[in-house]
């Protein structure tokens, strides 16, 4: 039997609707509905996904580890898996091409005499004129701006403008720290949880800790922010750096993120 038709039976066995299913799970309904279709190919990562059959198969009183098996030997299958093709690249098949490089290669060094001789003249003068516009210019520029470059400079000015450029850089360089800068998320559990998934948006691919106890604890280097799914929020402590440790509001599965 396929992996959606079990889910839909087990829920119509209990007798609750998708809605009432998708609250107390805290999984969206429309990944429901997806999941119950046998569509999993949804945009979030496999490891989202299979956290999500999982915890709802066990919401249903159904054997979870067989679920995830059928739907790991699914995505196996999946187009999720199919690599990029390759765009090809150009060979001697490429016949028509050749010919017409080779034609207009013909056509441009048919008469290089005479070529050379039609175009030289003009493009000489071209390139005088250039030459005698810069010139002109240039003594222009220095005529009119030479002498009042000095006179008009006042050193109060000059001043302020040397405390401005040295805030901006103060501030650039502020701003560049904290961007790179990497945090330590430490995680504390106080109770039995069986699934918690720490996705760094900075950095990586997201990881996921299972069956974790009382007592549990880990330390991660993050860039930027995250984001987490944890099966048991009520039992999910956590500390930026040297913080005091928090407490995340709410209780069951659920989503939670933070950012600097």
């Amino acid at each position: 039997m396929a992996i959606g038709q079990k889910l839909e039976e087990a829920r119509n066995r209990k007798g609750i609707s998708i809605r009432e299913a998708s609250e107390s799970t805290k999984i969206r309904g429309d990944y429901l509905s997806a999941f119950e279709a046998g569509n999993f190919d949804l945009s979030i990562p496999d490891v989202y996904l299979r956290g999500f059959v999982k915890l709802y198969a066990r919401f249903l009183d159904l054997d979870q580890e067989a679920i995830v098996f059928d739907l790991d030997t699914e995505l196996g299958a999946s187009p999720r898996k199919v690599s990029r093709k390759s765009l090809g690249s150009i060979t001697k098949g490429d016949s028509k091409d050749s010919v017409d490089y080779s034609t207009s290669n013909k056509i441009k060094t048919s008469n290089p005499k005479s070529t050379n001789e039609n175009l030289s003249k003009p493009l000489l003068l071209v390139l005088i004129g250039l030459v005698l516009f810069f010139v002109i210019v240039g003594i222009l520029v220095a005529i009119f701006s030479g002498d009042n470059s000095e006179t008009n400079l006042n050193p109060a000015d000059s001043q302020i403008n040397e405390i401005l450029e040295e805030k901006s850089q103060r501030d650039i360089s502020q701003t560049e720290e904290f961007t790179n800068s990497i945090f330590t998320l430490r995680l504390n559990i106080s109770g039995e949880t069986e699934l918690l998934i720490i996705d760094d948006e900075g950095d990586g691919a997201p990881r996921d800790f299972k069956n974790l106890s009382n007592g549990w604890s880990k330390e991660i280097k993050i860039n930027k922010s995250f984001r987490c799914y944890c099966s048991n929020l009520e039992n999910l402590r956590f500390a930026i750096n040297d913080s005091n440790e928090k407490k995340i509001d709410g209780n069951g599965p659920g989503n939670f993120s933070w950012s600097p």
